[in-house]
C-alpha cells in the first residue's frame, strides 16, 4: 500500500512518507458493526456472538447435544452452538428466541477468521498510490518560485481509482467474503509557515490562459484548493518552505455480517521558495538602480 507522491516544485527526491492505520475503525462515522437485514446490531450480547450465516447469537456448547440432528456420526472437530435466533430489530435492539435446533459446524464450515482481520488483509492487497500533485502558478517560471500575495493553486494531476478513488475489491479470506471500497476523504496541505489548507477534492488545474493579460494583483484564486503566502521563505533554514501534502483515505468494508472503516494516509514533503517583488528606484542621472525597500532582516 505504499505509493509515490510527486510534486513539481523543487522535488527533493526523497521517497514519500506513508502510514497505514494498524487497527480497523476510526474516529470517522461508521467504525466496525454487525448487520442483520440492513440494520446494525450488537456484535455480542448476553446470548452470544453474532453469526451472520445463521442469523443467530451463538454460544458454544460443551459437546455433542442429544438431538435428532446429531444422530449421525460427525467428524472430529465438529462444533455445536446454542442459537438465539433474531426475529426482528426494534430501535437497534435485536428481538428473538432460543431455537431448539443447534447450529452445527463441521471442520471447514466454521468461520476461521475475524472479518475485521480479513478486511485489513484485503485492504493491504489494494493498489493505493499517492497522487502526483502540482503547485502553480510560477510567476517567475525560470526560477520556479512563488510570489508573496499571489494565489497558489494546488491540485492532483492523475485522479483515478488508485490515487483518489473510488477503488473497490472483493476477496474471500478464511471463509469470509470481504468487499472494500476506498476513496480520498481530503487532502491537507501544510504550507510550511504555520497554515494548513484542507481540500475536499483533487483541486482545480491551473492553466497559463488564466494568467494571460493579468497583472499580479489580478491573478485568480483557485476555486477549490489554493493559498496565498503573506511572507517570503528567506528566513527558513534552506530559504524555502517545507510544504507537506497528506492525502487521507477512508476504506469502507463489509463482510461476515460486519462493516467498518479503515483510515489510510499518504504524505509528501517538498521545498517551495516564496519571494516578493520589490520596486526598484532608477537614478535619472544614470546611476545604478537600487531597491526602494531593503530586504527584511531575519530574527535569530
Amino acid at each position: 500500500m505504499t505509493g509515490k507522491c510527486l510534486l513539481r516544485v523543487g522535488d527533493d527526491g526523497n521517497p514519500p512518507k506513508t502510514s497505514v492505520e494498524k487497527t480497523p475503525g476510526s474516529k470517522k462515522p461508521g467504525g466496525s458493526a454487525c448487520v442483520f437485514e440492513g440494520q446494525v446490531v450488537p456484535c455480542r450480547t448476553e446470548n452470544g456472538f453474532f453469526d451472520a450465516a445463521s442469523h443467530c447469537y451463538l454460544t458454544l456448547a460443551p459437546g455433542p447435544l442429544p438431538t435428532i440432528t446429531q444422530s449421525a456420526d460427525r467428524p472430529p472437530g465438529t462444533k455445536y452452538y446454542w442459537c438465539w435466533v433474531i426475529l426482528d430489530v426494534v430501535d437497534g435492539k435485536p428481538e428473538g428466541i432460543e431455537r431448539f435446533e443447534p447450529v452445527i459446524r463441521e471442520p471447514g464450515e466454521t468461520r476461521t477468521i475475524d472479518p475485521r482481520v480479513a478486511a485489513q488483509q484485503v485492504v493491504k492487497t489494494m493498489n493505493f498510490v499517492a497522487p502526483q500533485l502540482r503547485v502553480s502558478p510560477y510567476v517567475q517560471s525560470a526560477n520556479r518560485v512563488g510570489i508573496v500575495n499571489v494565489p497558489v493553486w494546488m491540485w492532483v494531476t492523475d485522479p483515478g481509482p488508485t490515487t483518489t478513488g473510488p477503488q473497490t475489491k472483493t476477496a474471500v479470506l478464511g471463509g469470509v467474503s470481504i468487499t472494500a471500497t476506498g476513496t480520498v476523504d481530503r487532502i491537507e496541505w501544510s504550507m510550511g509557515e504555520g497554515e494548513t489548507v484542507t481540500c475536499k477534492g483533487a483541486g482545480t488545474p491551473f492553466t497559463k490562459a488564466m494568467a494571460t493579460g493579468r497583472s499580479l494583483k489580478d491573478m485568480p484564486s483557485s476555486p477549490t484548493c489554493g493559498f496565498k503566502y503573506s511572507k517570503t521563505s528567506q528566513c527558513e533554514k534552506s530559504g524555502k518552505y517545507n510544504v507537506t501534502a497528506t492525502a487521507y483515505w477512508i476504506v469502507h468494508w463489509t463482510g461476515g455480517g460486519m462493516q467498518g472503516d479503515i483510515p489510510l494516509d499518504f504524505s509528501r514533503s517538498i521545498p517551495l521558495q516564496i519571494t516578493d517583488l520589490r520596486p526598484v528606484l532608477v537614478d535619472p542621472d544614470g546611476g545604478s538602480a537600487s531597491p526602494s525597500v531593503r530586504p527584511r532582516a531575519c530574527s535569530s
